[in-house]
Formats: C-alpha cells, structure tokens, sequence
C-alpha cells in the first residue's frame, strides 16, 4: 500500500517567484494559511540563492529550474511535484487577500474542477500595447462557453481539482489555452470568480519571462485549430463542409466561417471569387446597354 497517498495534502499552493520578490514573506504566509493542510511549491527561474530560506523558514518545496522558462512553464513544472486534492496558481505579482485566494480552494471541495479568472474591463496587456481580451473571450465563445467572457487560465489565480490537473495534464498548462480547451472537451465543471483589484495588479514576476502579445495570439489560433481541426478532441463529427481562418487585424482576432475548398471552386473561388463574378455579370451588362 502507497503511505503517499495518506500523506497528500488537502491544499497545493504553486507560485512561480525570483529572487528579488519584494513580497516573499507577505505572499508565502498568506499561502500557509489557505489551508490547515497546505504545501507551498516555489518555481525559481535558473538557480535560487534563497532555496534554504524558504524551505528551513518557510516548508517550502523548492524547485530551480536551472533554464529561463516563462510564468506558465515554471507552474507546469510546479504542478508535476503538486500533491494536493485542489491545487491554486498563484504568483508574485500582488499578495491577494487571504479570503479571496480561499474562495478558488473552497468552490474546488464544493465540486468544481477548474476555477478560474476574468480580465477586468480595465484591464490593458503591456505585452507589446495590446489587450488579450479578444483572444480569450473568442476562444470561450468557439467552446460554447460564451457566459465564461474573458476567463483563462493566462489570468491569475486559477485552482485546479487533482482529477482535472491529471485529466488536462501538467505539460499542457504550458499553453494555457490548449489547456482550456481540453478542459472544456472533457466536461471538466468550470467556474469564474472577477478579478481582484485589477487596476493594481501588474503584470507578471520580474525575473519569470514573460509573454508578449503575439505569443498569445499564436498559442489561440493553436487552440482554435486543434479545436476545429479533428476528432478526438471535439468528440464529435469533424467541422462538415466548413473551416474556420483566424485572422488577426487591428489587435483583434476575428473568426470567418467560410465554405470548404471544393464550395469555393463551385461558387467561383470563395470570397474574392464571388465578388469578381458579380463584377463580370455588371459588366456585361453595361456593355449590353452600350450596344
């Protein structure tokens, strides 16, 4: 018999962190206290000079990843050591409330499998000058899951049931967005909370590499397409006569449904082919008249 099992405890706190974190202690004891039974896991980018004092100070299992990897490989590589029945992501960008952070651990031993945050209305990404928005209102949308608005697991913080951590897998957090849709697919419960105090977060730890705009935008055409492309994922009949091109204009991702290639030769090439046959039919006319 596995004692580990006995030994796994209730709560899996997983925050990516450097060295320079200006709120370390703050952050780590309000992570203790989430629960009775709680472990905190910290993800240091390359070679942590401060692993004793979190793990002697603090009973923090440290993890140096000895390589510069991004906020969400770091939680990846976290939530393979996670042991917890619920496991919360959070990180060092602002030492949130005690009583908000308890609110994911709560409506995860309530019954949901995946708990996770919108953007604030206000919220304005300074990767590249854009906002993110779009891209995750629009995926939620493609999943049937319009009411989720802009809920992703790229938002912080988010908790995860220790069956949809195994379902969803640790490696594919790493693209948050593929994580979601395979959330959504296995009919994992998911459940949004607002998120707190918007206006005064910023944007991700100093020292983890962040993501710019354009990373995003790629790894939601990814999930887009893994989601309309096949079987598998969609557990149903693949997309019928139709396809879906995502284009990205103006820092807004746009879907256009458009008929299959051998629809388009039929009707004159698709789009572009519908408006020159409509420009020939004119013109033969005008020149009708002119005779």
């Amino acid at each position: 018999m596995d004692n580990r099992i006995y030994d796994r405890p209730a709560v899996s706190v997983i925050i990516p962190m450097s060295d320079n974190a200006r709120n370390m202690k703050k952050l780590l004891s309000i992570a203790k206290r989430i629960d009775r039974d709680t472990e905190v896991i910290v993800v240091r980018n390359g070679v942590s000079s401060k692993e004793a004092i979190l793990s002697n100070e603090w009973g923090a299992l440290v993890i140096s990843t000895g390589l510069e990897v991004d906020s969400h490989e770091a939680r990846a590589i976290g939530s393979a050591h996670a042991r917890g029945d619920v496991v919360l992501f959070i990180d060092e960008r602002v030492a949130m409330p005690l009583l908000y952070l308890k609110k994911y651990v709560t409506l995860v031993k309530k019954g949901s499998d995946v708990i996770i945050t919108t953007c604030s209305n206000r919220s304005v990404s300074r990767r590249g000058g854009g906002s993110p928005r779009s891209a995750y209102c629009l995926l939620n949308h493609l999943l049937g899951q319009k009411s989720m608005g802009s809920a992703s697991f790229e938002n912080i913080p988010f908790a995860l049931s220790r069956y949809a951590l195994e379902a969803i897998g640790s490696k594919t957090l790493i693209n948050p967005a593929v994580a979601l849709v395979h959330a959504s697919v296995l009919g994992l419960k998911m459940t949004t909370i607002a998120p707190f105090a918007p206006e005064k977060q910023a944007t991700g730890t100093r020292d983890i590499v962040r993501k710019d705009i354009r990373t995003i935008y790629r790894e939601h055409a990814k999930a887009i397409q893994l989601l309309t492309g096949g079987t598998k994922l969609r557990r149903a009949e693949q997309d019928g006569q139709r396809h879906r091109d995502l284009v990205h204009s103006s820092n807004v991702l746009h879907l256009r449904s458009v008929i299959h290639l051998e629809s388009r030769v039929k009707e004159g090439g698709g789009w572009g082919g519908k408006r020159k046959a409509k420009y020939a039919r004119s013109h033969k006319k005008k020149q009708r008249r002119e005779h």
